[in-house]
């Protein structure tokens, strides 16, 4: 009985070691599993890594084009043109060269636009598109002047050199922007390929430590943070939105600025162009608005600027109204579906409006108010008519208002 006793101890120490030792394998394979698990994720993070700055790299793709098309306006189009005026080039190889070139800035072109573009970008993009389409006609005409000499239009090379400096400016700015963006995103990337390889040494190390008794508040910081991220992609939603609408919109006015114009006015213009409905544009000037700041100071400046803004939003009150600040005390107007008649009437009624706001102006030579000077026009766009030549006919009437005593509307419907 004594002997049996005592080898039933034995068995229950030897058992007790066997678990031991069994719990030992078992904690040695975890943490031997954990160590394997932790290195393929560190390869494969390494890997994600890789392909992160492939991608980004990848991204810089369209600045490539973008230069190209920018030395295709300089080597293959404007250089045979010089080359011409200086009789180094025939007119038929001259033409033939800006033909060739205008061929590929299309082809540059629409490879670029056919890269991924986010909503953000559309702005830029479409405004430089406006830009080539306009340079491209320009050289047509350029093109056919040399086929086809013209002594009473030579041609300009300093409108040539105008006209070259400013597709490039407008390139270089949508390569600035590219480049900004492509290298945000890298930078997005790279914290996020950081904060992933933290967040997986510490979940190493806690499942190491704690197997899976702290499991659950893994996946509760999990669920956080993507919280989190849900309410900061939310955030940065709004505020591209309201960065979206500051830069179409004046601060001083809350009209919209010069920018959103260009975009606006080459949009309605061939929307015109399209439909055949007539185009109305109007410059207003506030009268001698030097001799107001002069006598009141520049903060009542301000004021009688936004007076004469809330005016332009009263009166405009259509969705196809769109009303500029332009720079200065000069303001845009322009008008879409609708009729020349109607156009004349609210030119009127801007400047009647304006009268009636009663504001002293001792600097006037018209009146001892504030008035304004306003030039329109209102014309249905051809083929033929230039996008630029309404905006020179509107300065043309405005001009002529302020020579015919200013607080006056001016308004054409001829070119």
């Amino acid at each position: 009985m004594l002997r049996f006793r005592i080898q039933s101890k034995d068995l229950k120490a030897v058992e007790s070691l066997n678990l031991k030792r069994k719990l030992l394998y078992l904690l040695l394979v975890v943490g031997f599993g954990l160590v394997v698990v932790g290195l393929i994720g560190y390869i494969n993070i390494q890997n994600i890594k890789r392909n992160l700055d492939a991608l980004y790299f990848g991204s810089l793709v369209p600045l490539s084009e973008l230069n190209a098309i920018n030395n295709t306006y300089h080597n293959d189009i404007a250089s045979p043109i010089y080359r011409w005026s200086n009789q180094l080039l025939s007119d038929e190889q001259t033409a033939k060269e800006i033909s060739i070139g205008l061929e590929k800035i299309n082809q540059l072109w629409t490879t670029y636009r056919s890269h991924y573009k986010r909503s953000e970008e559309m702005a830029y993009v479409e405004y430089t598109e406006g830009k080539i389409n306009s340079l491209e006609s320009y050289f047509i005409r350029v093109r056919t002047l040399i086929s086809y000499p013209d002594r009473t239009h030579p041609l300009s090379l300093t409108t040539l050199d105008e006209n070259i400096q400013l597709i490039h400016a407008t390139i270089e700015k949508l390569i600035e922007y590219e480049k900004e963006v492509a290298h945000y995103e890298h930078a997005l990337l790279l914290a996020e390929y950081e904060n992933a390889l933290m967040r997986l040494i510490l979940f190493l190390v806690v499942i190491l430590a704690l197997v899976m008794g702290l499991a659950w508040k893994i996946f509760a910081r999990i669920e956080w943070q993507q919280h989190q991220l849900i309410e900061s992609t939310e955030t940065l939603k709004h505020l591209n939105l309201k960065l979206e609408q500051a830069s179409y919109t004046d601060s001083l006015t809350t009209l919209y600025n010069r920018r959103y114009f260009n975009i606006i006015y080459e949009r309605e213009f061939k929307r015109s162009l399209r439909s055949g409905k007539p185009f109305i544009f109007m410059m207003l000037d506030i009268d001698y608005f030097k001799q107001y700041n002069d006598t009141y100071g520049h903060i009542q400046g301000d004021i009688a600027l936004q007076a004469v803004a809330r005016v332009l939003k009263n009166s405009l009150q259509r969705p196809g109204d769109y009303p500029f600040r332009l720079g200065g005390e000069e303001f845009g107007i322009i008008l879409s579906d609708s009729d020349c008649e109607s156009g004349k009437i609210v030119g009127e009624k801007i400047r009647s409006a304006v009268e009636a706001l009663r504001i002293e102006h001792k600097g006037s030579k018209s009146l001892p108010t504030l008035s304004v000077s306003i030039g329109g026009i209102c014309i249905t766009p051809t083929a033929q008519i230039g996008d630029d030549a309404l905006i020179h006919a509107a300065d043309a009437n405005l001009y002529a208002a302020k020579e015919r005593g200013r607080n006056q509307v001016v308004f054409s419907t001829t070119l």
